[in-house]
């Protein structure tokens, strides 16, 4: 019984060494003639090599991917080097860019004061332009050690300046606000102010005491005659608001304008009016036409000019 059961044993090994050590024969045919030539490999070789060849592949793609990976983020970091040296450039740039405003700047401020000046309201001297506290100004001298900077210092510097810039340009704009008041005021007093011929001819009489030519007696001639043919056109000699038109037996017809600043004008012996009462005319616009009507010996117009309720000679203003 032992020795049945150590034969099956001895049956089981040997069968099961047998299926361990399986191999793949390989046999070559070179010819008709030839030798033949036989290879044998374990299936556990085979195995082995494949698992190998399979792990190879694996890492050799982890390998290849990593490498890849590695070259995209040194391409990055050039790009990024090559953007900061770009940007830097660019800020050295701008940075000349502030240096022309602040010139331009300079420029409008000396402009300002001597109109200022000119205008004698008050112009700021000696101020100084920009720069003011803060960290160092920008000028043209220090531009390339500017360059030479890094990204932060460089806009730390340039916000320091637009901000300089910004509060004179501020300071420069309430500056230029009054200037441009004063001169509006001053063009309005222009505009506003008998400075032309009223109508064209010559002068027949003149501002002050005369002998009267309708009369014969010495009265005060209030305004100045200037004769022309009946019907040549009447300007208002400045911008202003009718006030009255009408007719009287000294004047005839007659348009008189409030221009204000205390100032008016009359207009008289006209032969029609062009205006009524109210309306508003500009330097140069007709109102009217030379005449005869009234107390005249000939067609002329009598012009007067009246500064805060005084006659004065119309040869100042013409």
């Amino acid at each position: 019984m032992l020795k049945r059961l150590m034969w099956k044993y001895e049956n089981l090994r040997k069968s099961s060494s047998s299926k361990q050590k399986e191999y793949f024969t390989i046999v070559i045919l070179p010819g008709p003639n030839s030798r033949v030539h036989k290879f044998s490999i374990s299936k556990t070789f085979l195995r082995n090599a494949g698992i190998t060849i399979v792990l190879a592949t694996i890492v050799s793609f982890c390998m290849f991917g990593e490498y890849f990976h590695m070259r995209g983020k040194v391409w990055e970091l050039d790009m990024l080097r090559y953007e900061t040296v770009q940007q830097k450039e660019q800020l050295k740039q701008f940075a000349g860019s502030i240096i022309d405003m602040k010139g331009q700047m300079a420029r409008l401020k000396d402009l300002s004061e001597r109109l200022s000046s000119a205008a004698n309201i008050g112009g700021r001297k000696g101020q100084q332009i920009l720069g003011i506290g803060g960290t160092p100004e920008i000028s043209p001298a220090s531009l390339d050690e500017f360059g030479k900077k890094s990204h932060s210092e460089m806009m730390r510097e340039m916000s320091q300046e637009l901000e300089n810039l910004k509060n004179d340009a501020a300071e420069q704009e309430a500056g230029m606000n009054k200037l441009m008041g004063y001169f509006e005021r001053r063009n309005s007093v222009l505009a506003c102010t008998p400075s032309i011929w009223p109508v064209k001819g010559f002068i027949t009489s003149e501002f002050g005491y005369r002998t009267s030519p309708i009369y014969g007696t010495r009265q005060f001639h209030q305004g100045i005659d200037i004769a022309n043919d009946i019907g040549t056109p009447i300007m208002s000699a400045a911008d202003g608001v009718v006030s009255e038109t009408g007719y009287s037996s000294g004047y005839g017809q007659f348009v008189k304008i409030q221009h204000g600043y205390g100032m008016a004008t009359l207009y008289a012996h006209l032969s029609k009016t062009k205006v009524r009462d109210g309306q508003s005319v500009k330097k140069g616009e007709m109102i009217g036409c030379v005449g005869i009507t009234g107390s005249s010996t000939g067609p002329h117009l009598h012009y007067e000019v009246w500064v805060n309720g005084v006659p004065v000679n119309p040869r100042r203003y013409i």
